[in-house]
C-alpha cells in the first residue's frame, strides 16, 4: 500500500502543475490577445488619474518594447500628439527600465506668456516628474525626435519651431531644426523673420551651436533692421559650463549682415558685423559669471547719420579682460581698443573725405551707470561749408575763413574721453591742429585745466582764446571761455573784440552766448568815401540770446552797445557815450542792420568848432542795401534843436543826410544861441528871437558835398558893444564841413544901444576854410559913419583878428562921454580917419591909426587922466612976460596942462598905436588957443620983472594964448577893456535870487 500510494500524490502534483501551466498559457494567450487594450487602458487610465485627457492607439506591444499613436489633451486642440511613439524597455527585477524613446512627427503646443512657459494640461505631469529625484545609478534613456514641431504661443505672436533631436543619457547629441517665418510685435519692437535654421551638436565635452536666422525686417525701440541675416556659432563646455578656457572655454562667433541697419539717429547700408568672444563661464543664468576677451569688426558700404551720411565704414574693436557677472546685479567691465575709419562722411555742412579714429582704455557698466576713460586720437581730411562761399560783402578775414574751412586737414593725436556716469567730457593731452589748404593754422592746445585756441596766418582772423571747458551735447560741442579776436566783419573793418562766454556748435550752426559785455574796437565802418572811424565801446548781450550766430553762410550779431564812441570825418563830428540796441547780420548774401539809439553825445570835430555837444537819439536801419535813419538832437539839458534824416545806397555808394532845426525860439530862461554854437558867443544872453538852420550832407564814390542855410528873422541880444536889437539876415553856406559861405552874405542890425550907440548896422561877409572875411559894412555913429574896409576873423583860436575901420565925420563927444574916462575928458571933435587893428584873445592892438578933425572943436582933459606927458610946445609968451631962456621947464609943462584943460583948436591930428607893454600910445598935434571959461591973464610987478623969478611959480595961462601942441601920452587900454567887459557881463547877468 505504501508503495502503491506514493506515486499518486506526485502524479497529482504534476497534473496540477500541468493544469496551472495550461491555465497560465491560456491566461498568457488571453493577455497577449488583449495586450493592446490593456496597455491602452493602463496608459489612459494613468493619465486620467492625473486629470489629463488622452487617447492612445497601441500599435505594437512586446516584452521589450511598445509602439503607439498618442494624443494628450483636448481632442479639439491637444497639447501633444505623436504619429508614432516607440518605447524600448526591459524588466529589471520588479521594475521596468526604459532604454529608448523615439517620437515620430510629435507636435507639442505650449505658451510663453509673462515669461512663464506652460504646456497646458501637461504642466502637473511635468511638475511630478521634475520633483522625482533621478536614481544615482540609473541610465537615462535615449530619446530621439523625428520631424518634431513645437507650436509656441507668445505675448508677441505665434512661433512654429521644427527640430530633429537626439538625446542620449541626458546629453544632447545633436539637434537640427529651425523656425518657420514669423511676425512678432510688442510695445517697443516688431520682428519679421524668414525660415531660420539651428544646428546643435556635442562631441566629447564640447557643445557646438550654429544659428542661421534671416530677418526680413525688425524694429527694436529706436533701432531697426531690414534684409538682414544673423549667423551665430558657439563652442562651449558641455555639459559642464564651468570649465576654464584652457580646458575648453566658451568660443562665441557672431556674423550679422543686413541691407539696412537703423540705430537711434543713424543707419548703416550693406552692413557686416563680425565678432568673436573667447572666455570662461561659471554658474548658470542667475549667478552667471563670464571672463574672457572679444574682437569685433564692422563694415558698411554707407551710413545715414543723425545729421548726414557716410560712405564706406570700417571699425574694429578688441576687448580684453572682459568680466560679466550677474551676482548682485549685472555688471560688465573690460578694456577696449577701438579703431575705425569712414570715407565721404557728411554731417550737415561738414564733409570729410577721410576720417580715422582710435581709442583705448577701460570701460565699465553697472546698474545703468557707465564709466569710461578712453585715450586716442582723430585724423582726417575734409571741409565745412557752413559759412557758405565767399561773397562780395565779406571782409578779407571772413572770406579767408570760408575758403579755409572748405578744405582742411585736422589732426588731434591726443584726446581723452571720460565719464563717470554723467555726460562725457573731452580733453586734450596734445595740441590739435586744423590746417586749411589755403594756409594758416588753427591750434587747440591744453592749458592748465582747459585749452588755448590760436588762429593765425593765411589771411585768417587773428584769434587767441582761453577755453575753460568743452563738452559734447545735442549732437555737437559746447566750449566755454574767453576770446580775443582781430578781424573784419561785414562793414566793420579791422575790428578787435574781447569777449567771454559759451560757444555752441551743432547742426552746422555756431552760436556765441556772451557771459559779459564784449569790448569792441573797430578801425572804421566802410561806407565808401564816408567811413565812420575809431569805433569803440562795449557790446552787451540780451539775456539768453547769442551775441553772435553763424549758420549756412549767414551771420548775425545782436546786443546792446554801451559807452560807444566813433568819429565821422566826412561830417567832422565825434560821437561818444552812445547807447543803442544793435542787430546786424548777413542773410541770403545781403547785409541787414538795425540800431535803436537811446542816447549819444555828438561833438563837433572841425578845426573851428561849429556847434556845442548835443544829445542824439533815433533809429538807423539797413535793408535791401540801403541805410536809412531818423535822428533827433537836443541840448544836454534836453531842449530839442534839430532833426536829421539819412539815406545811403550801399551799391551805388551814394547818400546824404538832411538837417533841419525847425524854427528855434530863443527866450530868457529858455534856449539861448550860445548853447548851440561858439560862433554865437557874441550873442550874449538873454537873447530873444527866432532862427532856423537847414543843411544837407551828400556823398558819392567820388567824394562828399554839403550846404546849408541860416535864417534869422529877428534876434535881440546883449553884445560886448551893448544891447543889439533887430539882428536879421539870410546866410547861405556852400559847405558845412568845413564851414564855408560865399562872399556877399549880409547881416543887419537895427540898433546897438551901447556906450557908442550905433544904428543901421550892416555887414557883408564870406566864410572861408580858415576864417570869416568881412568885406564891407557900415554903421551910423556920432552923426557920422564907421565903415569896414576889411576884417578877417580866423576860425582857429590861436590866430588874431585883423581889420581896418574907417571913420567919416564921427563926433567923438558922445563916444568919449560914454567911455570909462568920460568924467575926466571932454572931446567936442568931429573926426575922420583910418584905424587898422588886431584882436588876439582879450587884447586889442591899434596898428598905426590916424585921426584928423574935419572942423574946429574943443578939448578938455583933466591932468589926472594923462600920465607920462612929454610936451613940446610953441605956446607964445603971454603979453608983458619977457622971454626967459633959463626959465624952468615945469612952467611950460604946466602951461601945456592948462592948455589941454581948455583948448579950442582949429587943427587936430593924432596918430594912435599900441605899444609892447599893452598901453595905447596917442600922439596929438593940436593947433589952437587957450580958451578957459573965465578970462585969464598974468599980472607981474616991477620987482618980479627985475628979479626975473616969476617963472619959478605957477602962473595962469592967459586966455587967447596961441597953442601949437604936440602931446605924447598913453592909456592902459587892456585894463580899460577888461573893466568894461566885466561891466557888460554883470549888466547882462540874471538877478541873484534871495
Amino acid at each position: 500500500m505504501t508503495d502503491a500510494a506514493a506515486p499518486k500524490p506526485r502524479r497529482t502534483l504534476r497534473l496540477a502543475l500541468a493544469a496551472l501551466v495550461l491555465v497560465l498559457l491560456a491566461a498568457l494567450v488571453l493577455l497577449y490577445g488583449t495586450r493592446r487594450i490593456i496597455a491602452r487602458e493602463a496608459l489612459t487610465g494613468w493619465l486620467q488619474a492625473r486629470g489629463i485627457a488622452s487617447e492612445a492607439e497601441i500599435q505594437g506591444l512586446g516584452l521589450t518594447g511598445a509602439t503607439a499613436r498618442l494624443r494628450i489633451g483636448d481632442p479639439r486642440n491637444p497639447e501633444f500628439t505623436a504619429e508614432r511613439a516607440e518605447v524600448r524597455y526591459a524588466l529589471r527585477g520588479f521594475s521596468l527600465e526604459v532604454s529608448s524613446v523615439r517620437l515620430v512627427r510629435p507636435v507639442l503646443r505650449a505658451s510663453l506668456r509673462g515669461g512663464k512657459l506652460s504646456a497646458g494640461s501637461l504642466d502637473p505631469l511635468i511638475e511630478e516628474f521634475r520633483r522625482q529625484p533621478p536614481k544615482p545609478d540609473a541610465r537615462k534613456p535615449r530619446i530621439e525626435v523625428d520631424d518634431g514641431v513645437l507650436l509656441l504661443a507668445t505675448d508677441f505672436g505665434p512661433l512654429r519651431l521644427m527640430a530633429d533631436a537626439l538625446v542620449n543619457d541626458g546629453r544632447l547629441v545633436r539637434l537640427a531644426g529651425g523656425a518657420a517665418p514669423a511676425r512678432l510685435a510688442g510695445r517697443d519692437f516688431a520682428l519679421e523673420t524668414a525660415q531660420a535654421a539651428l544646428d546643435v551638436s556635442s562631441r566629447q565635452d564640447r557643445a557646438f551651436v550654429r544659428l542661421d536666422a534671416p530677418v526680413a525686417a525688425g524694429r527694436f525701440g529706436d533701432a531697426a533692421i531690414a534684409g538682414a541675416r544673423l549667423r551665430l556659432t558657439a563652442e562651449t563646455p558641455y555639459p559642464d559650463l564651468e570649465k576654464k578656457r584652457g580646458e575648453g572655454g566658451v568660443v562665441l562667433r557672431l556674423d550679422l549682415t543686413g541691407r539696412e541697419l537703423r540705430l537711434p539717429g543713424q543707419s548703416l547700408s550693406d552692413a557686416h558685423l563680425a565678432g568673436v568672444f573667447t572666455g570662461e563661464t561659471r554658474g548658470w543664468i542667475p549667478d552667471l559669471a563670464v571672463r574672457g576677451g572679444a574682437t569685433a569688426t564692422l563694415r558698411a558700404s554707407g551710413a545715414s547719420l543723425a545729421a548726414g551720411r557716410s560712405g564706406a565704414l570700417r571699425a574694429s574693436l578688441a576687448a580684453t579682460d572682459v568680466a560679466w557677472t550677474r551676482r548682485g546685479g549685472d555688471a560688465v567691465a573690460a578694456r577696449l581698443r577701438l579703431s575705425g575709419s569712414a570715407d565721404d562722411l557728411a554731417a550737415s555742412e561738414l564733409k570729410m573725405t577721410r576720417l580715422a579714429v582710435r581709442a583705448e582704455g577701460p570701460v565699465a557698466w553697472r546698474g545703468g551707470r557707465t564709466s569710461l576713460r578712453l585715450a586716442g586720437g582723430v585724423e582726417g581730411q575734409g571741409g565745412w561749408s557752413g559759412l557758405g562761399a565767399p561773397v562780395a560783402e565779406d571782409s578779407r578775414e571772413i572770406a579767408a575763413v570760408k575758403r579755409g574751412l572748405r578744405n582742411f586737414r585736422v589732426s588731434a593725436p591726443g584726446l581723452q574721453l571720460a565719464s563717470e556716469g554723467g555726460p562725457p567730457s573731452l580733453r586734450l593731452t596734445q595740441a590739435a591742429r586744423l590746417v586749411p589748404a589755403t594756409g594758416g593754422e588753427v591750434r587747440l592746445s591744453p592749458q592748465g585745466g582747459g585749452w588755448r585756441l590760436a588762429v593765425a596766418g593765411g589771411g585768417l582772423p587773428k584769434v587767441d582764446a582761453d577755453v575753460a571747458r568743452v563738452r559734447l551735447a545735442n549732437g555737437g560741442a559746447v566750449a566755454e571761455g574767453r576770446v580775443r579776436a582781430a578781424l573784419s566783419l561785414g562793414p566793420l573793418e579791422r575790428g578787435s573784440y574781447d569777449a567771454a562766454g559759451r560757444l555752441e556748435m551743432a547742426g552746422g550752426a555756431v552760436r556765441f552766448v556772451a557771459a559779459r559785455c564784449a569790448v569792441v574796437r573797430v578801425a572804421h565802418v566802410e561806407l565808401g568815401e564816408n567811413d565812420v572811424k575809431d569805433v569803440a565801446g562795449r557790446f552787451c548781450p540780451t539775456a539768453g540770446q547769442p551775441l553772435l550766430s553763424l549758420s549756412a553762410g549767414d551771420w548775425r550779431i545782436a546786443g546792446h552797445a554801451q559807452g560807444a564812441s566813433a568819429a565821422a570825418p566826412f561830417l567832422q563830428a565825434q560821437v561818444s557815450d552812445a547807447s543803442a540796441r544793435v542787430v546786424m547780420g548777413l542773410a541770403r548774401g545781403r547785409l541787414h542792420a538795425t540800431a535803436a539809439i537811446s542816447g549819444a553825445t555828438v561833438t563837433d570835430a572841425a578845426p573851428a568848432t561849429r556847434f556845442h555837444p548835443l544829445r542824439m537819439t533815433g533809429r538807423a536801419i539797413l535793408a535791401r542795401d540801403v541805410w536809412t535813419s531818423d535822428l533827433a538832437f537836443a541840448t544836454p539839458a534836453g531842449q530839442p534843436v534839430a532833426a536829421a534824416r539819412l539815406r545811403h545806397d550801399v551799391p551805388a555808394v551814394r547818400g546824404g543826410v538832411e538837417i533841419d532845426t525847425g524854427e528855434l525860439v530863443f527866450a530868457e530862461g529858455a534856449l539861448q544861441p550860445v548853447q548851440l554854437s561858439p560862433l554865437a558867443e557874441a550873442v550874449g544872453s538873454p537873447a530873444t528871437g527866432r532862427a532856423r538852420f537847414t543843411g544837407r550832407f551828400g556823398w558819392t564814390a567820388e567824394g562828399a558835398t554839403s550846404a546849408g542855410t541860416l535864417q534869422i528873422p529877428s534876434l535881440d541880444f546883449v553884445s560886448p558893444a551893448g544891447r543889439v536889437s533887430g539882428l536879421s539876415g539870410h546866410v547861405v553856406f556852400t559847405s558845412l564841413a568845413p564851414l564855408i559861405a560865399a562872399p556877399g552874405q549880409q547881416l543887419s542890425v537895427a540898433a546897438v544901444d551901447g556906450p557908442f550907440p550905433l544904428a543901421g548896422v550892416t555887414a557883408t561877409f564870406g566864410l572861408e576854410k580858415t576864417g570869416l572875411v568881412i568885406s564891407g559894412g557900415e554903421a551910423a555913429v556920432g552923426g557920422g559913419r564907421v565903415t569896414i574896409e576889411a576884417v578877417r576873423v580866423p576860425l582857429t583860436a590861436d590866430q588874431p583878428v585883423q581889420g581896418v575901420l574907417n571913420l567919416e565925420g564921427v563926433q567923438l563927444h558922445d563916444i568919449v562921454e560914454a567911455s570909462p574916462f568920460g568924467d575926466k575928458v571932454e572931446f567936442d571933435a568931429k573926426v575922420s580917419g583910418r584905424m587898422p587893428f588886431e584882436v588876439s584873445g582879450q587884447r586889442v592892438r591899434i596898428l598905426g591909426g590916424s585921426l584928423r578933425a574935419i572942423q574946429p572943436g574943443r578939448i578938455s582933459i583933466q591932468r589926472t587922466a594923462i600920465t607920462g606927458v612929454a610936451a613940446s610946445t610953441e605956446v607964445a609968451a603971454p603979453p608983458g612976460v619977457p622971454a626967459a631962456p633959463e626959465a624952468s621947464t615945469d612952467t611950460f609943462t604946466d602951461f601945456a596942462y592948462q592948455a589941454m584943460e581948455n583948448l579950442a583948436f582949429d587943427t587936430l591930428e593924432a596918430t594912435v598905436a599900441s605899444r609892447e607893454d599893452g598901453r595905447l600910445g596917442v600922439l596929438f598935434h593940436i593947433v589952437g588957443r587957450h580958451d578957459p571959461p573965465q578970462h585969464q591973464e598974468i599980472r607981474l610987478g616991477i620987482v618980479d620983472l627985475i628979479r626975473r623969478n616969476f617963472m619959478n611959480r605957477k602962473l595962469p595961462l592967459p586966455s587967447g594964448t596961441g597953442v601949437n601942441l604936440t602931446l605924447d601920452t598913453t592909456l592902459n587900454l587892456d585894463d580899460l577893456l577888461r573893466d568894461y567887459g566885466e561891466y557888460q557881463r554883470l549888466r547882462s547877468s540874471p538877478p541873484v535870487q534871495p
